[in-house]
């Protein structure tokens, strides 16, 4: 079932709960079901206005703006945009930390974090469909499709604005833990190679460029063999695809990477990509959140 309408322009005052927000994070999180794209190229050719002018995305609302929202058009599948019974509560039995604030997921592998044009559900839509007190939730931060683990979801624009003032001041620290093929060297424990996204191609991939931005990954390593090693991955920056990149541009590509290696896995392999985000220490609230690395990840090293 789909529904097509219009909406008309509105033009709306920004409140408590709204101020001090991104304009962009305030009308992702008011139009859930619009493409990101949409929202983005409106912002871009001054459609929206705050106060009669035109801003960038990253403008911050304060209370009492009023802001101009132009007509949109809203197409809704609803069959799509409702998960299953049975995935909600699947997705509620991997809930591993929860207060007033937040909750964090240990979020399995191909599940994307959100909705998109060739995604119609992900994490953050079930989230939303818990009960009435999920209805606001919002992504602190993103994992890629194929990478499982920790995830935190804030439950209110509050709590957002809170998490993401954390994630700005580096007040989470992230740790991954990644199996690679071939035997770890040591002199690549802390990997330094400025990124940037390649927008050149079709296929949107992070390269490694002298233009790029500075971008660095220490690396620990837990266990190695001839063919495969497993690390610990600690980020002192969040480029997109940082520890994916450093380790293939390395010569050490991620185990079931189908992006950034060319290499194949072994038929008696778990099928997926061996990234996994295994805790989250946020400093402010003296709080660590830790999700068990998959056995998975240490079968080519049993006897």
């Amino acid at each position: 079932m789909t529904e097509n309408s219009y909406t008309k322009v509105s033009i709306e005052e920004i409140g408590t709960n709204s101020s001090n927000q991104r304009v962009d994070n305030f009308l992702l999180g008011k139009f859930k079901d619009l493409p990101k794209s949409k929202i983005y190229s409106i912002i871009r050719k001054g459609e929206v206005r705050i106060n009669g002018s035109r801003v960038k995305p990253h403008f911050k609302l304060s209370l009492g703006d009023k802001i101009r929202i132009p007509p949109l058009f809203l197409n809704t599948k609803f069959n799509q945009s409702s998960p299953e019974k049975g995935l909600i509560e699947e997705i509620k039995g991997q809930v591993i930390y929860e207060d007033g604030e937040i909750l964090a997921i240990n979020k399995k592998h191909n599940l994307a974090v959100h909705g998109g044009s060739r995604v119609s559900i992900g994490l953050i839509e079930i989230v939303r469909n818990f009960g009435k007190d999920y209805r606001d939730a919002q992504l602190v931060h993103r994992l890629d499709k194929a990478t499982s683990g920790c995830i935190i979801v804030a439950k209110n624009k509050q709590s957002t604005r809170l998490y993401n003032s954390f994630i700005r001041s580096n007040q989470i620290i992230k740790k991954y833990h990644c199996l690679i093929h071939g035997s770890w060297p040591k002199k690549f424990n802390n990997i330094r190679l400025p990124l940037k996204v390649n927008k050149n191609e079709n296929l949107k991939k992070t390269i490694v460029s002298k233009d790029g931005k500075y971008s660095a990954t220490n690396f620990k390593l837990i266990k190695s063999n001839q063919y495969f090693s497993l690390l610990e991955c600690s980020l002192e920056t969040g480029r997109t695809h940082q520890i994916r990149v450093h380790t293939s541009a390395s010569g050490f590509p991620i185990v079931g990477d189908l992006k950034y290696s060319s290499m194949t896995l072994n038929s008696d392999m778990e099928k997926r990509m061996y990234l996994h985000c295994s805790s989250l220490k946020i400093l402010e609230k003296d709080l660590k959140i830790t999700s068990k690395v998959p056995n998975s990840f240490f079968q080519p090293f049993e006897v």
